[in-house]
């Protein structure tokens, strides 16, 4: 895919060659030799586009199961993990529709050519659908060692209990990034925290719930196949510091999720039997940057020690519909 697209852009220069700059010319116009590219398009445009759609039905082919999510007990379509026999088919992400693949809705994805993973479906914008994986992705992991814990700022001065500019959830979110590295099925994601807006603001300090209003700190650019979730988009999504608020998808596949409302508990602990008690979001505690918000197994947003190892984290990926 990137071999095409920079041949059309070489194209593209060797057409305009000698063009003043202030001439504009239409994508549509330039005409493109598709002899050995595959494409049946002619011209520049229709050839980019053609790539980006072929992009797009790439990810679909990976989607191996879809089902409607439902956690009402009884009903005719009950469906929370993908395994119950009353579970629905669902075609879904075929829809160009905002929103219609509702929260919930569980994906079975092809991620790489040797591994599948169940995901919940977080968001619809039409395009892409947002997702969160069913199960922890990395287990018994800090939101940062205590031994990282930097004593100064990027800009000399001391950290403070309340700000810590350069630091963050960064052996978390550097473990599952690891993990998830070789997902080539994914889109690839490129955010900044702390400036880049997930869902409501992109602030990365709360000092109560879903008070997400200081960037406690910020990090540079990364670009990788995953990330986490936000304090923001939990709220979002009906979580609160009660007991059980959490859509049950959120926090099933943790230990003792079921005393909890959950449906199933953890049965794929890798690294020991206090590794998987919940997982981590991407914001600390503002008030204390000792400590971070989670994702709790009795279905709440609550938050813990920063160097907790009973926590782990769960991949936030996005794919084209």
């Amino acid at each position: 895919m990137k071999k095409k697209i920079i041949i059309l852009a070489c194209l593209i220069t060797l057409s305009i060659t000698g063009v003043t700059a202030a001439t504009i010319i239409n994508s549509r116009d330039i005409k493109f030799d598709n002899t050995n590219s595959k494409l049946s398009s002619t011209n520049v445009q229709d050839a980019l586009d053609e790539l980006s759609e072929k992009s797009k039905l790439k990810n679909r082919r990976n989607i191996v199961e879809a089902y409607t999510y439902n956690q009402t007990v009884g009903a005719s379509n009950y469906c929370v993990t993908g395994d119950e026999d009353t579970c629905v088919e669902t075609t879904c992400y075929h829809n160009k529709t905002s929103g219609s693949c509702p929260a919930g809705t569980i994906i079975v994805y092809k991620v790489n050519d040797n591994k599948t993973v169940r995901f919940h479906v977080m968001y619809d914008n039409g395009d892409t659908l947002t997702m969160q994986s069913q199960r922890n992705t990395i287990y018994s992991t800090p939101w940062i060692d205590a031994g990282d814990y930097a004593t100064e700022n990027t800009d000399g001065t001391a950290c403070s209990y309340t700000s810590c500019s350069d630091e963050g959830p960064i052996t978390i979110l550097n473990a599952l990034e690891s993990a998830t590295a070789g997902w080539d099925n994914v889109n690839t994601l490129t955010y900044t925290i702390g400036t880049t807006t997930f869902k409501t603001n992109a602030y990365t300090g709360c000092s109560a719930y879903n008070n997400c209003d200081t960037n406690t700190y910020t990090l540079s650019e990364r670009t990788a196949k995953s990330r986490m979730v936000t304090v923001q988009e939990s709220a979002d999504l009906g979580c609160t510091t009660t007991s059980k608020t959490c859509p049950i998808w959120m926090y099933n596949y943790l230990i003792t999720s079921t005393n909890n409302g959950g449906t199933i508990n953890d049965t794929n602990i890798t690294n020991g039997a206090t590794g998987n008690y919940g997982y981590w979001t991407m914001n600390p505690y503002s008030s204390h940057v000792l400590y971070a918000w989670l994702v709790d197994r009795n279905g709440t947003v609550g938050y813990d020690n920063t160097s907790e190892v009973s926590r782990g984290a769960r991949a936030v990926v996005e794919i084209n519909k």
